[in-house]
């Protein structure tokens, strides 16, 4: 009764001189007007790059507008109660990512001009909403190394590995089964007027909830495993240029359009043994003479170096004198190692100087530090690749799971 009255209170305190500024919402204290709503809905139809929307294409729009409008206005009521703040600082840096994706100050003035402030408000709204993330809810998700382990394993008994571009339209989603059947008429009629001949970008422009929207859903190209299962076990079944029918996955409903394929060879998951090389070199001398004096130098500065402990600290000290060619090359793969110096480590002993050998054109004795078996480079970039993208699954439904916590909480009145 109380909120009944809040609403009423709030809906009478539009005064005559604003009664075109109409009330669209109401969250819990604070109110949304229609002017707020439309300035915004111009910045998102032009940064979405619909410059003529029809009808149902701004309908669309406007409603998510709206949502998103309510989404940010919890946010802040939330942010207060927490005492999360944005810095100026972090104020700037997100004025400067939002420059640089749109390629400079002119082109952000021309995107925004007429809605400067709207942008303004906009740009600070989703700074804060990371800002949420990173301190509240990412915290709360955690990601074992297995679980992309497990993912590799199955990839490394295939003959080649699909890499995949895709476009997305995606729709949250519904609250409850009836919400949830929602969603999925919703996709499925969107599904039927691209058959009709509208395209995926334009209908991913105007009803899209994912961030790709902008894009015309394009996400861009990702490897087996970086998906989500759902969207994997769909894109298996299709070829280049099919849609998807609707998917349901823990974040949401999605169509998936899959524009493009390559095949990759698989990533070897082998061990890969790896070296841990110091070079003492100097420059071929011209002469015989030269030579039997640098052997002896030679000979003199590795009986001084005697141990891994004393190599290191000459490597660090760097006075190497005639030995100017001399050089820390770190853990090196032995693989990839080049002729002259693998032909050199192959008759060395881990802790043994080797005899004079020829390296780039130099004279040198290479001493082998340690040895340590490693994950491929390649393999251990892919893994992260996949443990960043279930990770960032996993934020988003946690991200999604805190919204509808606080639309539950909250006193909201959408009227429009």
């Amino acid at each position: 009764m109380k909120k009944l009255i809040l609403a009423a209170l709030l809906a009478a305190c539009a005064t005559a001189s604003h009664a075109a500024d109409r009330i669209v919402a109401v969250v819990n204290d604070q109110v949304i007007t229609s002017n707020q709503l439309n300035e915004r809905v111009n910045l998102n139809l032009r940064q979405l790059g619909m410059s003529n929307p029809n009808a149902m294409q701004r309908g669309a729009v406007t409603k998510r507008t709206l949502s998103g409008l309510v989404d940010e206005e919890l946010q802040r009521q939330y942010a207060t109660k927490a005492n999360v703040k944005l810095s100026k600082d972090e104020i700037a840096a997100s004025k400067a990512s939002a420059l640089k994706a749109v390629g400079g100050e002119a082109a952000w003035a021309t995107l925004t001009q007429g809605y400067e402030q709207s942008a303004s408000d906009k740009l600070a709204a989703e700074a804060l909403w990371q800002k949420i993330i990173a301190r509240d809810l990412q915290p709360r998700v955690q990601v074992a190394t297995s679980e992309a382990d497990r993912l590799i394993a199955e990839l490394a008994k295939s003959r080649h590995v699909l890499d995949r571009e895709i476009s997305v339209i995606q729709l949250a989603a519904g609250d409850g089964a009836d919400g949830d059947k929602a969603q999925l008429d919703k996709l499925t009629k969107l599904k039927a007027d691209m058959a009709g001949g509208e395209s995926f970008a334009d209908v991913a422009r105007a009803y899209s909830e994912d961030r790709s929207a902008a894009n015309g859903g394009n996400l861009g190209w990702f490897g087996s495993g970086e998906l989500n299962p759902q969207l994997e076990e769909a894109l298996d079944k299709m070829q280049p240029g099919q849609i998807s029918d609707p998917i349901r996955t823990p974040i949401g409903w999605y169509l998936v359009k899959l524009e493009n394929v390559r095949t990759t060879k698989p990533i070897a998951t082998d061990p890969q043994t790896q070296v841990d090389v110091y070079l003492l070199a100097a420059p071929t001398p011209a002469d015989k003479g030269a030579s039997k004096d640098l052997e002896k130098a030679f000979e003199k500065t590795v009986k001084r170096l005697k141990d891994t402990d004393e190599v290191r600290e000459y490597f660090k000290k760097a006075e190497f004198g005639k030995f100017s060619a001399s050089r820390s090359l770190g853990w090196l793969v032995q693989a990839d190692l080049e002729k002259d110096l693998a032909k050199a480590i192959a008759g060395s002993k881990t802790g043994r100087w080797s005899d004079s050998v020829t390296v780039n054109g130099n004279v040198a004795r290479v001493y082998v530090a340690d040895t340590r078996q490693a994950m491929p480079e390649k393999l251990s970039a892919y893994r992260e690749r996949v443990m960043n993208s279930i990770f960032s699954n996993r934020v988003e439904l946690e991200s999604r799971r805190f919204m509808q916590s606080l639309r539950q909480r909250a006193f909201l009145d959408v009227r429009l």
